[in-house]
């Protein structure tokens, strides 16, 4: 039985990470590392495109679905397994970015909320991008943090809503979908904070400083 005591913090991460384990992990060699789930995630990202534009909404859900899945496999292997690695915090969340932005292009602009999450993901991958050689360069890569990882779940259930409604041409469905997508920009928007304050801790509590260059 789980005993996890629900004042961690991070019990639920921990509850959910055990369930994985048992249930998807057992199947998946030591020998796969959490980076080659990842990576896969990154092929995938394409064919969920390329479905899309074939009009064939049932297979572009299935692997949307399997895509998602891989999120928190890879994550949980890492924990479990002890493979948390600074490459992975960096390449993680761009494959999640990728996978999101690829359906909300296939979308189009015609629903301004579209608009504003294709603006804010391609902001994000830059953030993510410049975020990780500064992280290395003050020798402390960050994961993601809890805004972050609600974020991703409010974006995958809006898109599967999205292809499930596309699919069934159930407009009702498309609408909840969008309502969704909203709530995530918050999300993403406070994951975007948190990430901001946790750098700037970090160089606090450490006492970084830049020093510039003196002319003679």
């Amino acid at each position: 039985m789980i005993n996890m005591k629900k004042s961690d913090p991070l019990w639920f991460q921990k509850t959910a990470d055990k369930l994985i384990d048992k249930v998807f992990l057992w199947a998946i060699p030591s020998s796969i590392s959490p980076n080659t789930v990842t990576l896969i995630r990154f092929i995938m990202v394409p064919f969920v495109y390329l479905l899309l534009k074939g009009q064939q909404f049932d297979w572009a859900l299935v692997l949307f679905i399997i895509a998602i899945c891989t999120d928190f496999i890879d994550g949980t292997m890492a924990r479990t397994r002890d493979q948390i690695t600074d490459t992975g915090k960096v390449i993680d969340p761009i494959a999640d970015k990728l996978l999101i932005l690829s359906v909300l292009l296939f979308l189009g602009f015609e629903l301004l909320i579209v608009k504003i999450f294709v603006a804010f993901i391609v902001f994000e991958i830059i953030a993510v991008l410049f975020g990780s050689w500064f992280s290395f360069a003050i020798g402390k890569p960050m994961g993601a943090n809890v805004f972050g990882k609600i974020k991703l779940a409010l974006q995958a259930a809006s898109i599967g809503l999205f292809l499930f409604g596309l699919l069934i041409s159930n407009r009702m469905i498309v609408d909840v979908a969008t309502y969704i997508l909203v709530s995530a920009l918050i999300f993403a928007v406070a994951a975007g904070l948190e990430t901001v304050r946790r750098k700037a801790a970090y160089l606090n509590e450490n006492k970084i400083i830049y020093n510039q260059p003196t002319k003679h």
